[in-house]
C-alpha cells in the first residue's frame, strides 16, 4: 500500500514564501536541495546527511550492490580498508553509480521528497569533484561494508545505526592512512580527511550563495539537532513522525522566536508557549484542529526532552508540563 502522504499546515506556505523572499533567491542547485516551500535549517542539513548512507538500502542502489565475491577478492588481495574501496571501485562501478544516483534523483524530484533529494545531490557534487576518491565517498564505503556485513552475519541485515558505527570506525581507524592517501595523490588541498561528503555540500552551498545575504545560523540549531537524535535514538520515533514533530518544534523555535527576539530556551516560559499557541500560531500558521493537537504533542514532548537534559530550569519545566497538561483548555481556545 502506498504511503500517505503528510499534509502541511494551511498557512505555512505563505510564511516559508515570504521568508525565503525577504532572506536570499537560491540557484538551481542549491534550490534542488530543498523543498519547494521552505528553507531547510542548518539542523537538518545535518542530519540529511547523517542519514545519507540509508540511500544504498534503496532498490536502485541496492541492484548494483558489491557482491560477496566481489568483497572475498579485494580483501584478499589488499590488506587495509581504503585500498579495498578503492579496488572494487572500478571507473566502471563509479559511471555505473553516477547513472543510478541520476536515476534516483528524477525519482525523488518527482516524489517531492526533499530529504533524500537533497542526500543524492550531495553526493552527486562530491563525485563531481575532480578525482574525488572513492575511499571517501560516503556511499560506495557504506556499500562495501554493507556487503562485508552480510559476509560476516549472513543471518542478519545491518541497520543504519549500525552502518554509521562501521563508518566512524572506518574514519577513525583508518584517519591518519586516508590523509596519507590523499597527500600522495596531491589531492589534500581540495578535500580533508573526516570533511568528505559534508564538507563538499557546505562547499556547494557556499558556491552557490556566494554574493548573496547570509542566513544566520539558528541559536537553536545545537538544540535541536540532539531533539532529533533524540527522537530517533530514545523514543525510536518513525522517520515521518519525526520530521513532523521537528517541523512543529522549528516553528516555535525558530520563526517565533525569531520574530520576538528570543535567543535562549529558558526565556520560553509557560506564558509565552501560551501566547504562541492561542495567538501566534492560529493567526499566521490558520492551522487545522488537528495540526493544532498535533503541534501541542509535538512541543510536549520536546520541553519533556528540555526538562530531562536539562536545558531548562526545573521551575520553568513544571510550569510548561502543566500547561501540556492541560490540553482542553489550549483546544478550547483554537476554537473559541
Amino acid at each position: 500500500m502506498a504511503k500517505k502522504k503528510k499534509q502541511k499546515k494551511a498557512g505555512i506556505a505563505k510564511r516559508q514564501k515570504n521568508k525565503q523572499q525577504k532572506k536570499f533567491a537560491t540557484k538551481r542547485k542549491l534550490q534542488a536541495m530543498k523543498p519547494s516551500q521552505r528553507r531547510i535549517s542548518p539542523s537538518k542539513v545535518k542530519q540529511n546527511l547523517k542519514n545519507l548512507p540509508s540511500l544504498i538500502f534503496e532498490p536502485e542502489l541496492e541492484s548494483i550492490a558489491f557482491t560477496a565475491d566481489e568483497v572475498n577478492r579485494v580483501v584478499s588481495e589488499h590488506e587495509k580498508a581504503p585500498d579495498q574501496i578503492e579496488a572494487i571501485a572500478t571507473p566502471e562501478f563509479n559511471q555505473k553509480l553516477k547513472e543510478t544516483l541520476q536515476t534516483m534523483r528524477i525519482r525523488f524530484e518527482k516524489a517531492q521528497n526533499a530529504d533524500k533529494s537533497m542526500m543524492v545531490h550531495a553526493i552527486l557534487y562530491f563525485m563531481e569533484q575532480e578525482e574525488a576518491p572513492a575511499f571517501l565517498n560516503q556511499i560506495i564505503v557504506a556499500m562495501f561494508y554493507r556487503t562485508w556485513s552480510q559476509i560476516q552475519h549472513p543471518e542478519t541485515e545491518i541497520d543504519l545505526k549500525e552502518l554509521n558505527q562501521m563508518l566512524n570506525n572506518y574514519d577513525q581507524t583508518w584517519a591518519d592512512y586516508l590523509q596519507e592517501k590523499m597527500e600522495g595523490s596531491g589531492l589534500e588541498g581540495a578535500i580533508q580527511t573526516g570533511r568528505s561528503t559534508e564538507s563538499m555540500v557546505n562547499e556547494m552551498v557556499d558556491d552557490e550563495t556566494e554574493g548573496l545575504a547570509p542566513v544566520v545560523a539558528s541559536p537553536f540549531e545545537a538544540v535541536l539537532e540532539e531533539f532529533g537524535e533524540y527522537l530517533a535514538a530514545e523514543l525510536t520515533l518513525d522517520e515521518e513522525t519525526r520530521e513532523r514533530t521537528l517541523e512543529d518544534v522549528e516553528v516555535l523555535v525558530n520563526d517565533y522566536c525569531e520574530e520576538k527576539e528570543i535567543t535562549q530556551l529558558q526565556d520560553l516560559k509557560a506564558r509565552k508557549l501560551r501566547n504562541f499557541l492561542e495567538g501566534w500560531f492560529i493567526r499566521l500558521m490558520n492551522p487545522t484542529k488537528e495540526d493544532m493537537e498535533t503541534m501541542i504533542h509535538s512541543l510536549d514532548i520536546f520541553f519533556q526532552f528540555a526538562r530531562q537534559k536539562e536545558k531548562i530550569p526545573a521551575e520553568i519545566g513544571e510550569d510548561i508540563q502543566n500547561l501540556f497538561q492541560d490540553k482542553d483548555s489550549l483546544l478550547t481556545a483554537f476554537e473559541a
